[in-house]
């Protein structure tokens, strides 16, 4: 396994301890739900976003990996003379723009929360756990072709 695939998939086994905590504090009710999303969403995008990038760099046969993995295929590193960007990554670069990826990237903050007017409780469109469910299958689904891929090279 690739250093960056095994980064990933360490960001995606992180992610995935992090939903069971969401989901637990959402099931007990104790925190109101949005407090409950705003705690738990950064946290869960930023470890699908590491897995997203360390996943490019996996894709592209990058073994020297920097510090902090990229969040979008323009912010990887070019390519040594002769290799072409593998279609994997092509794909990805599209979903950046319209689909999964795009929605993944789009920032959490209080701003993502959606006030009632003349009510102080929020309501938590756009943070929604099953968003991040979804994503992390997405993420999952991604990391097998790219180890199979990999693995095929």
């Amino acid at each position: 396994m690739s250093h960056p695939l095994a980064f990933a998939n360490q960001s995606i086994y992180h992610g995935r301890i992090l939903l069971a905590g969401w989901r637990q504090a959402a099931a007990e009710h104790a925190e109101p739900a949005e407090q409950v999303a705003l705690a738990y969403a950064p946290a869960v995008r930023k470890q699908f976003l590491d897995a997203y990038g360390w996943l490019l760099l996996a894709a592209c046969r990058i073994t020297q990996v920097p510090e902090q993995p990229p969040h979008s295929v323009q912010d990887l590193p070019a390519l040594p003379a002769g290799l072409v960007r593998p279609a994997e990554v092509d794909a990805c670069a599209l979903l950046e723009n319209d689909g999964w990826v795009a929605a993944m990237k789009r920032p959490v903050t209080r701003a993502s929360l959606v006030s009632r007017p003349g009510q102080l409780a929020s309501d938590v469109s756009g943070i929604e756990i099953h968003h991040f469910e979804a994503w992390l299958e997405q993420l999952e689904s991604l990391a097998r072709r790219i180890a199979d891929a990999i693995d095929e090279s």
